[in-house]
């Protein structure tokens, strides 16, 4: 990927620059989706790309599971719009798997809403699959959840 750095882990200082370019990047606000949380306490598997210039290029917020300890969890991941289709979401997935393989990891699983095309296809394009499933998150909020097998291509 020409023009960017290489990926490094999330630190608390990101906060404030993502906060700054997700609402545009997603093109509707995001709230409390893209927690603090992330950056002050999960920050070494979340993953963060940026420009030579320093500017953001695009981010991951991640985790592993808790409760399954063999599962790595993808919270948002965000790609400046002008860079995608240029593998930098896919560089973060990959990042985020390499990490999470260390931890124990063997596979992975990513949320994404049944009117997200975008966000279908890329998933599906890096060999995701799963089902459609109803107030996943709660009435009247479907997700399809997302999993495959580590690592991400």
């Amino acid at each position: 990927m020409h023009g960017l750095r290489a990926p490094r882990p999330l630190g608390p200082a990101d906060f404030d620059v993502a906060r700054a370019v997700a609402d545009d990047w997603f093109g509707h606000p995001v709230g409390l989706t893209l927690h603090r949380l992330f950056f002050d306490q999960l920050g070494p598997y979340g993953v963060w790309i940026e420009r030579d210039d320093g500017s953001p290029a695009g981010f991951l917020l991640g985790l592993v599971s808790q409760s399954e300890p063999d599962l790595a969890y993808v919270h948002l991941h965000a790609v400046d719009p002008a860079l995608r289709g240029q593998g930098v979401g896919a560089a973060l997935y990959r990042e985020f798997g390499l990490r999470a393989m260390g931890s124990g990891c063997t596979r992975i699983r990513a949320l994404a809403a049944p009117h997200r095309e975008g966000s279908i296809a890329f998933h599906r394009a890096l060999g995701f699959d799963g089902p459609l499933v109803e107030g996943f998150l709660g009435p009247g909020e479907d997700r399809i959840v997302f999993e495959r097998a580590l690592p991400v291509p």
